[in-house]
């Protein structure tokens, strides 16, 4: 049988909070994962008010509208990636929006269901893609990458090993591919072990080989541009990221829209979720919001 996965929505309180500066609006949550947002939002606005739920990943959405079933029209659901907001907004009809969240978390289905490739823990193949219909995967990175393109993105994620761990993957690549996770956290650990840090050591380089199969950055900065036009006077732009690389995007975005006029901090500094929910949720722990709004 079909593992039954749940995933905890981080700050829901906080988006809800922050987000809805008028009941009966049209929202987008652009990130729709299992529908956790976008159930908090419609729970809290009037019946005229309506959520658009948009997933990358096929599999999210059908689960999405599964769970969403129950509010009826005032759900609607789409596939596609939040990078390109503006068309999907023009095929449902959608002109003007009352508040936008984006959550760049991966769901706990994306870490837990093995075959997925996105866990350390649990092993599967080298794939990491939000959508099984995107061409590139990590394995494609790890065996066929020259050195200094591997070498180059898990640097710039934070591995101070990035040298090291990306001669030991030519290394071991000249002799067989390297397949699955377990592999590739073997043998990180092998070569760049984390004395005695808490978390794994091939943790960053599992980051950055998710960040470039799925274009996460270039996501990040393009959903941010397509949506600016189609916010309303007084609706708001709300992003939860959960490492610094993102973090460092929004604020440094946000910073430039309030200097250049038209957009102002609801957040001067990110919002992090209370002691109560990371001790319930220990994946909430590096989430960090930050809201601005259109004038």
């Amino acid at each position: 049988m079909e593992k039954d996965y749940t995933h905890v929505s981080v700050l829901a309180d906080e988006v809800v909070n922050l987000l809805i500066t008028g009941k009966s609006g049209v929202y987008v949550d652009g990130t729709l994962g299992m529908g956790g947002h976008t159930a908090r939002l419609l729970d809290a606005l009037s019946p005229e008010g309506s959520v658009l739920g948009i997933d990358w990943d096929p599999e999210m959405a059908a689960l999405a509208a599964r769970n969403l079933a129950p509010f009826g029209a005032r759900a609607r659901i789409a596939q596609g990636n939040f990078a390109n907001i503006d068309e999907i907004a023009s095929r449902e009809g959608i002109r003007s929006i009352s508040g936008v969240l984006f959550d760049l978390g991966i769901s706990s289905l994306h870490f837990d269901k093995a075959s997925r490739g996105f866990s350390i823990k649990n092993d599967g193949p080298l794939d990491m893609r939000i959508n099984p219909d995107n061409p590139l995967t990590a394995y494609t990175i790890i065996n066929q990458w020259p050195y200094e393109q591997i070498e180059h993105l898990i640097r710039v994620c934070g591995e101070r090993h990035s040298g090291r761990i990306a001669r030991a993957v030519l290394d071991a690549r000249r002799k067989k591919p390297l397949e699955t996770t377990a592999e590739l956290g073997a043998l990180i650990e092998r070569v760049a072990p984390n004395h005695g840090e808490k978390i794994h050591p091939a943790t960053k380089t599992f980051l950055a080989l998710r960040v470039a199969v799925n274009y996460e950055f270039d996501n990040l900065t393009r959903g941010i541009q397509k949506v600016m036009p189609l916010l309303k006077p007084g609706a708001r732009l709300a992003i939860i990221t959960f490492h610094s690389l993102e973090d460092r995007i929004v604020k440094e975005t946000f910073s430039i829209m309030a200097k250049m006029g038209g957009w102002e901090l609801v957040t001067r500094k990110p919002v992090k979720p209370t002691e109560e929910e990371t001790l319930a949720n220990k994946r909430a722990r590096s989430a960090k919001l930050r809201v601005i709004e259109k004038l």
